[in-house]
């Protein structure tokens, strides 16, 4: 059972196999946006996140 209707839609994509988010520059699929998002750095080389101790 799920509480929110849009948490069901997301697990039955994993039934279905079905994956929305698709690269445009290598067609790769993923089922969440935000593991498009996290992909898309691979081919612009985007690294947003910097350690405070080191600067890397």
């Amino acid at each position: 059972s799920f509480s929110n209707s849009s948490h069901l839609v997301q697990h039955r994509w994993i039934h279905t196999g079905e994956k929305t988010f698709t690269c445009a520059d290598c067609s790769k699929s993923y089922r969440h946006n935000s593991n498009l998002t996290d992909h898309r750095r691979t081919h612009t080389g985007e690294k947003p996140f910097t350690c405070d101790k080191r600067g890397k």
